[in-house]
């Protein structure tokens, strides 16, 4: 069945999340994509949930500034997105707290720690159950509900790194699980034709923290790279997050926004 077309005509009105409950994984943290992801749904006026694996505390921080900030419903759940059954009980929970689920950012990922043949085994298994497999539980277990509803949107955050290979760092287990990230919204797009929509969000170097720990003869490689000549602030992410989930996104579905300050033009 196609999809029907927004009724709404305005652009503020189709950029509107109003009464949206919308789940977004990986976002305890205080200055990350997920956290910006978050603001950007709250602002347009989202409900949220939140989750964390192990940052209570920063989640339920979170929970309270977007409370307080933009008067939106938000709670925190715990979620082992590499745990399928973490996963399903999550989206049961929040849909015997909130009703019901309009849209879903899978945001939660692992770094890798090296390339093959200096990392571990259990370090491949990490990324890989974590960032792709971890991304395709998020989707069964969410992916029922909107086709019970008809309707939902799924939102997978992807990498440049689906699509280049970084250097100089070794890290082709991240690289592997991002581009199957990419392909996965591709296929599901075209899975979920009848239902709901999917979509993934490719981001360049972003400076979320993580990568404070980077010696800066190493980030200074890196931002040469970058056309733009610095690393992307989470905030400039939101917009592209809130577009995929709202009516202004209605006739995209299996595309891969790539953010990355033009890293991946050269």
């Amino acid at each position: 069945m196609p999809q029907t077309v927004p009724t709404a005509n305005k652009l503020l009105d189709l950029f509107g999340l109003k009464g949206k409950v919308i789940v977004i994984t990986g976002a305890s943290g205080p200055r990350g994509m997920g956290i910006e992801a978050a603001r950007g749904c709250a602002e347009m006026g989202a409900n949220l949930a939140l989750t964390y694996s192990s940052r209570k505390e920063g989640a339920e921080k979170n929970v309270a500034e977007l409370s307080r900030d933009y008067g939106v419903k938000v709670k925190a759940y715990k979620c082992d997105v590499g745990d399928y059954a973490s996963c399903e009980q999550l989206v049961a929970d929040v849909i015997k707290e909130f009703g019901h689920i309009d849209g879903f950012i899978a945001n939660a990922g692992a770094t890798a720690d090296g390339g093959v043949l200096e990392s571990s085994k259990e370090a491949w298994d990490k990324v890989i159950q974590t960032d792709l497999n971890g991304t395709a539980y998020c989707a069964r277990a969410v992916g029922s509900h909107f086709k019970a509803r008809g309707r939902g949107s799924f939102v997978i955050t992807a990498s440049m790194s689906g699509h280049i290979v970084n250097f100089p760092q070794e890290q082709t287990s991240y690289n592997v699980a991002k581009a199957g990230c990419i392909h996965m919204a591709r296929s599901l797009a075209n899975e979920w034709r009848d239902f709901a929509r999917v979509n993934s969000i490719s981001p360049g170097y972003i400076d979320t923290g993580l990568s404070d720990f980077i010696d800066q003869k190493t980030q200074d490689l890196w931002y040469g790279m970058v056309p733009l000549g610095r690393p992307g602030d989470p905030k400039e992410l939101k917009a592209a997050y809130v577009y995929l989930l709202s009516d202004a996104s209605s006739y995209t579905t299996g595309a891969d926004i790539v953010i990355d300050g033009g890293y991946t033009c050269r």
